[in-house]
This record gives C-alpha cells, sequence and structure tokens, in this order.
C-alpha cells in the first residue's frame, strides 16, 4: 500500500496553474471546473459510504478512483494520496480499515474545499 504525506499543503496550486494554462487562462471556465469538482466529490464520498454498507467492493474501488482522479487535477494531493491506498483495498477486497480512510477522506476534503472555495474567489 501507498504512504501520503499528512503534512503536505492542502493544495499544490502549481497543479491549478497547469489546469489554468489548460484552459488558455480563461478564469470563469476554471471556477467552474472548480464547482463542478465541490459539486461531485460529495457524491463520490457518499459513494463510499454506500460500498462500506453494503461490502460492495466495486463500488468502493470507483468511487476512490473518480475522486482519486479528480483530486490530482486540482491539486489535492493528500485527498489524491489517500483515495489512493482506499482504491489499492478495494483492488484488493479488503475492508479492514476502510471506514477509517473514509472518515480521512471527509476531514481532507473539507479542507481541499475551503481551499478550493477560496481560490476560486480571487
Amino acid at each position: 500500500m501507498t504512504d501520503y504525506d499528512p503534512d503536505a499543503e492542502v493544495l499544490d496550486l502549481s497543479a491549478l496553474d497547469r489546469l489554468r494554462e489548460i484552459v488558455g487562462g480563461d478564469e470563469a471556465f476554471l471556477v467552474e471546473l472548480i464547482h463542478t469538482f465541490l459539486e461531485d466529490a460529495p457524491q463520490e464520498i457518499a459513494h463510499m459510504h454506500r460500498a462500506l454498507e453494503s461490502w460492495d467492493v466495486a463500488l468502493l474501488r470507483r468511487a476512490a478512483h473518480s475522486l482519486k482522479s479528480n483530486s490530482a487535477d486540482f491539486g489535492a494531493t493528500v485527498l489524491y494520496q489517500m483515495c489512493q491506498e482506499l482504491e489499492e483495498m478495494g483492488k484488493q477486497g479488503v475492508f479492514d480499515g476502510a471506514a477509517e480512510w473514509v472518515s480521512k477522506i471527509e476531514a481532507e476534503y473539507a479542507m481541499v474545499e475551503k481551499a478550493l472555495r477560496a481560490v476560486s474567489r480571487t
């Protein structure tokens, strides 16, 4: 399993700079992308909870993978690493400790959300 760095910054702003470059410097579109992520991420976390309740390893893996990929795009490095860990657990069919990871993911997402909302206002 992978290790994550809990002391890393909430957001790697260079990832947002890359994303800004990809959208041609269109700040309004970048803000729209951020808001879409902020709408979708809680749904993926809800899928994780549903997966734990129903012992659905495939749903756990998919939700972790989806949130992992989107987290990377927005520079949420710690959230990415946590989701990567949970995705690995899902791939291996391991539920022991998964609930703890989902709780950590929720807490980290709350910090990511706050940081992205601050960035999208500037």
